[in-house]
């Protein structure tokens, strides 16, 4: 347990630094979609990494790569407000977003161990994972109303 307190509090101290420098970059970009479909993209050799450490220290490493790419794909919270229909309904918008955001969590850790249990192992979670993250950056390739 000792182990997951530091991953996190290191992870944390990441992600803190990090965050806004990924909104900065998207800000002076002025571009939402490359930094995101980055991030999926980015998501992919994480899942490997991760998939295939068995040191707390490349642990760390791998899951402070993961924080740089959630926090690179959070820029598609900035997307989302920039592609809501009507700015008056904006509050009820997100809303629903939040909503659509909390089914796959809910889904994803029974999902996750049906595929640790059929394959022995956590390996196969993370391929699965790196896999999805394919379509996952690719879908806001439609969106051209905003850059």
């Amino acid at each position: 347990m000792a182990n997951f307190g530091l991953v996190s509090g290191v992870s944390a101290v990441f992600a803190t630094v990090f965050n806004p420098v990924a909104g900065a970059l998207s800000d002076r970009s002025g571009r939402r979609n490359p930094w995101i479909l980055a991030g999926g993209l980015l998501a992919i050799p994480v899942m490997f990494l991760l998939g295939s450490v068995h040191t707390i220290l490349l642990v760390m490493i791998a899951w402070c790569l993961g924080q740089a790419v959630v926090n690179v794909s959070a820029v598609d919270t900035a997307l989302v407000t920039m592609v809501l229909p009507k700015a008056e309904d904006s509050a009820r918008d997100m809303g629903a977003l939040n909503v659509a955001n909390a089914g796959p969590q809910i889904v994803a850790p029974f999902v996750a161990s049906l595929i640790v249990s059929a394959s022995g192992g956590y390996t196969a979670l993370f391929v699965v994972a790196a896999v999805l993250s394919v379509p996952g950056a690719l879908a806001v390739r439609p969106i051209r109303t905003v850059r």
